[in-house]
């Protein structure tokens, strides 16, 4: 069982698993600036499971760290074939389907990052969404949060999701009704806004 092992700096991630899109075993890519070392796992047509650190990252988690691979440039990866997870977590993702909605997100994001609210900016769910929750996974996962109400910042952080995708899904729900802006900004006293914009002359 070989491997063959090459640098990413020419070779988008998007391309690259669509080279290897028929192939079955494990996609290594190392030295990525912030990101732990990754494996993709593959099997003909499709994504097995997505680990770091030995253990499957859960849906979410792994469509998040798609995004961020794909936006990055530059780093090492190495293939091995045949290998196959150790675990029996499977994602069974249609590698085709993936791509194409994780390259249309990021277009989206693009298109609407002027727009995207600030991030320290506090959101809190709606009474809306309180009566009929989507089965949306981010949302899910964000509720206990935009409950007690929750900036992209530290949502970003407790999620472990890159903030700009944290921001536009929060930007997407606030559109559809099921979160909405306090008003207030977090890490800034509700009288010191006040004080500071007076001091300003503002």
């Amino acid at each position: 069982m070989g491997s063959s092992s090459t640098r990413r700096d020419s070779l988008p991630l998007e391309e690259l698993l669509q080279l290897l899109a028929q192939k079955e075993g494990a996609l290594e890519i190392w030295n990525l600036k912030d990101i732990p070392p990754t494996v993709i796992y593959l099997k003909p047509g499709f994504i097995r499971s997505i680990d770091q650190n030995g253990k499957p990252l859960e849906p979410l988690a792994a469509k998040a760290l798609l995004q961020t691979l794909i936006q990055t440039r530059q780093g090492s990866f190495e293939f091995f074939p045949g290998a196959k997870p150790k675990h029996k977590y499977r994602l069974n993702w249609s590698l085709e389907k993936v791509l194409l909605s994780t390259i249309a997100l990021q277009d989206e994001l693009e298109r609407y990052r002027p727009l995207l609210p600030d991030p320290r900016a506090v959101f809190k769910v709606t009474p809306m969404a309180k009566k009929s929750l989507p089965q949306e996974s981010f949302f899910r996962k964000a509720l206990p949060y935009l409950q007690k109400g929750v900036s992209a910042e530290t949502l970003a952080k407790a999620l472990k999701m890159p903030l700009d995708l944290v921001r536009f899904y929060l930007f997407r729900l606030e559109r559809k009704g099921l979160v909405e802006r306090t008003g207030k900004i977090e890490g800034v006293r509700p009288g010191l806004l006040g004080l500071f914009l007076k001091g300003m002359g503002l």
